[in-house]
């Protein structure tokens, strides 16, 4: 590439917002991306696999149960609230903030207890393995301030922060965690559990001054109107289903293979499957951050054809760009797991399988987005709860035959099974189409070869 071209593209990115938010929040989720596989690395060298194996059981249970404190009301809050925002409904958007937040602390604070409750039973009687009692009250803990901070994300996106909502959701934690490991030099998943529960408050503080400083701003002087308060609940019942049907499509071969097999094959899978979710979790959010908030913006505006346009040529790109990824993991995968200690080599089997299931989410693009904005969360909590329950069937199949890969195959056809099921769904009621046509791709290649052409000469 030509260093005319590049100033071209340099150029191009200043003058559109749109594209400039886009860039900047890809860059933000690649150094958060980087981040975190810095952190998985050391933590991988740092505490072996078998350690490695609990810190992921326990991380697993935290992540899965802050989804449930969430409630579900992510989406919700960039329904109702991106229209606020449009007409400068300050003190109403502050409105939904409170009792979305209130409403998450009330149900985060119970499960934490929940969870402390049960550990003894849950070490001893399900996944055996004793010293999981001792990891996992620290990961309880951390489910306030983690559901608290991931809350915050949806606000950040409809006040047009997809740059903070990015880091919050994936870099701050890995980014405060890694110095914390190279100083304390952790050699249990307890240590290693301390370290995420601090960086998991600072999360937490961070994204709440993000926000506070904003809508402080914003509520001076402005005009208070009399608004309708929305359902929550209700509204987001259908989606909690779906989030926890998501999440579990994440944890639950984790939690198969901790119950079936070491904790050494934990720590290989996890860490296979980190790899893998880098390939679609770089991608996916930094899109989403602004397509979801767009799209609610573009209804009743735009024609379904200018969305679906739009839809697809970001589909497109994700998928070209997910594609060549895919390869380089194929190519070099075991050079890759090698980083993070050779005991997690045994897990490049499960890495390709995970790696191309991602593929096809890749190339779903923004397909939830789509169906939140035009009122299709029942068809998401179906979707989910449909592959989650397929997911726990084929691993209750698979893994007994085949160990951790059997696992990865069942996550893998879950997970597209889900998006082709959302995508039909998008495409026969709404008549929008996410997947593009080969001819797209074609005509891309086409446009890039001519100003490619056009450069040189």
């Amino acid at each position: 590439m030509t260093l005319a071209r590049i100033a071209n593209i340099a150029v191009s990115i200043q003058r559109n917002p749109v594209v400039r938010r886009i860039a900047s929040s890809f860059v933000s989720r690649v150094l958060g991306a980087v981040a975190n596989l810095a952190f998985v690395v050391y933590l991988g060298r740092y505490l072996g696999a078998a350690q490695t194996g609990l810190y992921m059981i326990g991380l697993g249970a935290a992540t899965l149960l802050s989804t449930i404190g969430r409630l579900g009301l992510e989406q919700i809050v960039i329904r109702e609230g991106g229209p606020l925002v449009r007409d400068d409904q300050w003190h109403a958007l502050r409105s939904i903030y409170h009792r979305t937040l209130r409403l998450c602390l009330c149900a985060s604070i119970a499960i934490a207890a929940l969870l402390l409750l049960v550990n003894g039973p849950l070490a001893r009687d399900v996944f055996h393995q004793e010293s999981l009692r001792d990891v996992m009250p620290w990961f309880a803990a951390s489910i306030v301030p983690l559901a608290f901070a991931l809350l915050h994300v949806p606000f950040l996106q409809i006040i047009h922060r997809p740059e903070a909502s990015i880091a919050i959701l994936s870099l701050w934690i890995p980014l405060i965690s890694l110095p914390l490991m190279l100083l304390v030099h952790p050699q249990t998943g307890v240590q290693g559990a301390q370290i995420y529960l601090a960086a998991s408050v600072f999360n937490a503080a961070l994204a709440y001054a993000q926000w506070h400083r904003f809508i402080a701003h914003k509520v001076q002087g402005s005009a208070q109107y009399a608004v309708p308060h929305p359902p929550l609940l209700s509204a987001a019942a259908p989606l909690l289903i779906g989030n926890v049907g998501q999440m579990a499509l994440l944890w639950v071969a984790v939690f198969a293979v901790g119950m079936s097999a070491s904790p050494g094959a934990v720590g290989a899978y996890s860490i296979a499957q980190r790899v893998a979710l880098t390939l679609s979790g770089f991608l996916i959010p930094p899109i989403d951050a602004l397509v979801g908030p767009r799209i609610a913006v573009m209804r009743g505006v735009k024609t379904r054809d200018e969305i679906e346009e739009m839809v697809q040529r970001i589909s497109s790109l994700l998928f070209v760009v997910a594609a060549g990824a895919f390869i380089l993991i194929l190519l070099f995968g075991p050079e890759i797991l090698k980083l993070f200690g050779g005991e997690f080599g045994e897990g490049y089997g499960a890495l390709v399988f995970l790696t191309l299931g991602q593929l096809v989410i890749v190339a779903s693009g923004s397909v939830r987005p789509l169906l939140v904005v035009h009122g299709r969360e029942k068809t998401i909590r179906n979707a989910m709860s449909g592959a989650a329950a397929c997911c726990i069937f084929l691993c209750a199949v698979l893994l007994p035959l085949i160990g951790p890969v059997g696992a990865a195959i069942a996550t893998s056809l879950s997970l597209a099974g889900e998006k082709i099921v959302e995508g039909v769904v998008a495409r026969r009621r709404l008549g929008i189409s996410v997947f593009p046509p080969v001819g797209l791709y074609a005509l891309q290649f086409k446009n890039w070869l001519a100003r490619n052409d056009g450069q040189r000469s």
